[in-house]
């Protein structure tokens, strides 16, 4: 069986839910409609708090990412998928299918570590209030964001090479609406599981490194919310 890749310059199909549904059409409607909800939706909360100044603080700096990778990361997928299916043309090239996996990891990654800094920037201002510009400067956000962006991207890279260095000699077909690891390298003719085996590792660490976080920095602070509570109560009694 003849090996593919990249050097051959081949691509592959996409096969997702669109085309295996059984009304295309209206699934098709759908997603565009969702998708042009998002892009308002997120547009105008990116524009409302870049224009106005009084927004310019941690806590905004914070916000304004989360819908900037919400945008990025649908405008990632679905445009295509759109696109594919009313022109009937699903394939991608080996490097545009490279470039979307890359592009998902990297947002998908930094949202996850986003949402754990921003938990910690509640914690610091409902437990340390008086000391909230000096946790919470406008340094340490940017830092908080560039490392968000910086661990993802690292660990896309590295996934995205290795998973696009396999050799590929099955059916170009990937049963994804995207590019994405796991029905990628159903297509490998080499010996994957302990590929797999570290991804699925990796990736739930990955993701319960930020839940534990986010879970700390909301349950400290119930307790310190619960402790003040507790306190006016037995003055008062």
């Amino acid at each position: 069986m003849e090996l593919w890749n990249s050097t051959l310059g081949s691509g592959f199909i996409l096969v997702g839910i669109l085309d295996d549904s059984g009304s295309p059409e209206m699934l098709c409607a759908t997603f565009t409609a969702l998708y042009m909800l998002a892009m308002i939706s997120n547009g105008i909360l990116l524009l409302v708090i870049t224009m106005d100044a009084r927004l310019h603080v941690p806590m905004y700096l914070l916000l304004w990412q989360l819908p900037l990778m919400d945008l990025l990361l649908t405008s990632v997928i679905t445009p295509k998928a759109v696109i594919d299916f009313l022109l009937k043309d699903n394939s991608i090239s080996f490097g545009g299918c490279a470039l979307q996996m890359f592009l998902e990891l990297t947002l998908g990654g930094a949202e996850d570590l986003l949402l754990a800094f921003m938990a910690y920037d509640r914690y610091v201002a409902i437990c340390h209030p008086l000391n909230y510009m000096t946790f919470m400067k406008p340094r340490i956000c940017w830092l908080g964001v560039f490392t968000s962006w910086t661990l993802a991207s690292l660990s896309a890279v590295g996934y995205t090479i290795y998973t696009m260095q396999y050799p590929f000699c099955k059916s170009r077909k990937i049963r994804h609406l995207f590019c994405e690891i796991p029905p990628l390298l159903k297509l490998a003719c080499a010996d994957t599981s302990k590929y797999e085996l570290m991804v699925y590792v990796m990736g739930v660490i990955f993701l319960l490194l930020p839940l534990a976080a986010i879970l700390e920095t909301w349950n400290l602070i119930i307790y310190v919310k619960c402790s003040l509570t507790l306190f006016f109560i037995s003055i008062f009694l």
